[in-house]
């Protein structure tokens, strides 16, 4: 898109639209007079659009395989808490010689992978949950990418001035 405005300075200005594509719709004729920031028209931004709802929706699901941590470890951490309930138990057995050494060691011992368990199940949902939030921050990036050139599809005139020469029409 090229048009030459003529401002009131006597210096001519040529106007380009800032994206590449087909005109929708030029709002002005030789003669009329723009002011700066007006728009003047706009260029097709459907591919644009549809790939950012594209975008968006991914973000959607990407969001929807977020692992609730406290969720995912309420059976484990009520498995350590039964643990803890038994070897408090066995430890005053064992203090009253009605229960052996190796079943509070084994008690002890279960406790102590139950919590590893736990501390690396833990991890790992962090860290998947992690992985996705770096993929939805990609996908922000991108849809504030095409939210800019979407912007950048509007003709926007720079200066007050006169239209001097329109070298395309709507849906070139």
């Amino acid at each position: 898109l090229t048009l030459m405005i003529f401002p009131f300075e006597a210096t001519e200005v040529i106007v380009s639209g800032e994206s590449n594509g087909k005109i929708m719709r030029l709002n002005l004729q030789e003669g009329d007079t723009v002011l700066p920031g007006s728009s003047i028209g706009f260029i097709d931004t459907v591919q644009l659009t549809l790939r950012k709802q594209q975008l968006l929706a991914s973000k959607e699901a990407l969001q929807s395989r977020y692992q609730s941590i406290p969720r995912q470890v309420a059976a484990l951490q009520e498995q350590i808490a039964r643990l803890e309930r038994e070897q408090e138990r066995f430890e005053n057995l064992v203090k009253a010689d009605a229960a052996n050494q190796k079943q509070l060691d084994d008690l002890r011992a279960e406790r102590q992978i139950a919590g590893k368990q736990l501390a690396a199940q833990k991890e790992s949902l962090q860290n998947a949950n992690s992985s996705l939030s770096g993929e939805v921050a990609s996908l922000d990036l991108q849809v504030a990418q095409l939210e800019d050139q979407i912007a950048k599809s509007v003709i926007v005139s720079p200066i007050t001035g006169t239209v001097l020469a329109k070298y395309v029409e709507d849906g070139e």
